[in-house]
């Protein structure tokens, strides 16, 4: 088990509002991030330093069938984060949403992506 956190820092492209994400795994992306996670890991949210996000509102799965969220992330007491601890028997690859409010009141709705790949298989010994 290990804690896999995602950052989050609010970007702008051609006048639009953008939610730029950096996962502790190495990968980034503008919008639409699949994070990698495994069967027993924590999952972390986090806001970026000068992210431009005063909060986030919720973040919840988009799937009516779940894969990974077999409950629903939790703001962490007294921060400003939400965490969430993929169960034992967690697989697939599921969409989410994040709500957060711009530090101007803006409302931002976003639909990344956690997935825990199956299994490796194991290796034959030569």
């Amino acid at each position: 088990m290990s804690r896999v956190t995602i950052y989050l820092r609010s970007v702008e492209r051609e006048g639009e509002k953008h939610l730029a994400m950096f996962d502790s795994n190495g990968h980034g992306a503008i919008d639409e991030l699949v994070t990698d996670v495994q069967p027993g890991d924590t999952v972390i949210w986090k806001l970026d330093c000068m992210s431009g996000i005063r909060n986030i509102s919720k973040i919840f799965s988009k799937e009516g069938k779940r894969n990974v969220f077999k409950t629903e992330p939790r703001k962490r007491f007294l921060c400003k984060d939400f965490n969430l601890r993929i169960s034992e028997d967690a697989l697939g690859i599921e969409a989410y949403t994040i709500e957060y409010i711009l530090c101007d009141d803006k409302k931002v709705i976003i639909d990344p992506y956690i997935r825990v790949p199956p299994p490796e298989p194991p290796r034959k010994k030569a």
